[in-house]
């Protein structure tokens, strides 16, 4: 069974992985994503240890077109997405809790969980996943 997460977010507003990591850290996650890889055209598992375990996600890019955006109600202007894949592996799910939320928070996005129909805004994502985590006991 897959889940999936998606942050919705102006492109020119996409930190660099390596700024991405530090803003991870800075949020007290304990997940190191893997900054060596292309943001606009990387595709596939991306590394994120948990607590020095081995953990990730699927990582997917794409550009959202303005017709797109606006049937999906996001905020105007944005034009680039983020997509989460995970399996069944809970690391899996601190990691990609863990990534998203902070990239919808530093990039000013939406974060999107497609299963229970939510739209997290940016400043409160942070504080849902860690809501999210701590409901998991992770």
């Amino acid at each position: 069974m897959s889940y999936d997460l998606v942050v919705y977010l102006k492109r020119d507003k996409m930190p660099s992985p390596a700024a991405w990591q530090s803003a991870i850290v800075e949020e007290g996650f304990p997940v190191a994503l893997d900054a060596d890889f292309d943001i606009d055209s990387f595709s596939g598992f991306l590394p994120c240890p948990v607590n020095g375990e081995i953990s990730g996600f699927e990582y997917y890019a794409s550009t959202i077109s303005p017709e797109d955006a606006q049937d999906l109600e996001l905020a105007s202007g944005t034009d680039f997405s983020i997509q989460f894949c995970i399996g069944s592996r809970p690391l899996e799910l601190v990691s990609a809790l863990a990534a998203s939320s902070v990239l919808a928070a530093v990039s000013g996005g939406s974060l999107d969980d497609p299963q229970a129909g939510e739209s997290i805004p940016a400043h409160n994502a942070v504080s849902w996943a860690k809501a999210q985590l701590a409901q998991l006991g992770a």
